[in-house]
């Protein structure tokens, strides 16, 4: 897939993706802590797919790890970094089932250094499923 086909979430879509989903938690702490962190997440999937010819999966997982890792919200920085890694992946025609406590186990493995890019895209690569159009 070239990265032409692809489509990939832009800064400013990120940030009102953010807030909507802040603001559906109700949440009080939230926004921008650290825009160079923010685009240099955002930026990883297409990095990926240039350097290493990564498929849309591989792109996700490198998304939801900088996402992770990069910590550029004021809150909600694991929710939204799975939320953006979701929409990332439906722009581009794939879905996940999931439990709710995977996501949380993911996500904390994430978090704890205890997973990196290759758990995440081996962890994504079980629960994709492909949209009818």
């Amino acid at each position: 897939m070239a990265i032409e086909e692809i489509i990939y979430i832009e800064y400013d879509e990120a940030v009102w993706l953010h807030f909507r989903l802040m603001w559906e938690w109700e949440e009080i702490r939230f926004g921008i802590d650290r825009r160079e962190l923010l685009e240099s997440a955002l930026a990883r999937p297409k990095q990926t797919a240039f350097y290493e010819n990564a498929d849309i999966v591989r792109q996700a997982a490198t998304l939801c790890f900088g996402l992770i890792k990069n910590h550029p919200w004021q809150g909600g920085n694991k929710r939204t970094a799975t939320f953006l890694m979701r929409i990332f992946l439906k722009q581009n025609g794939l879905q996940l089932k999931y439990e709710i406590s995977e996501m949380l186990e993911m996500v904390l493995a994430v978090e704890s250094d205890a997973w990196k890019i290759d758990e995440i895209e081996n962890w994504l690569r079980d629960r994709i499923i492909k949209m009818e159009n």
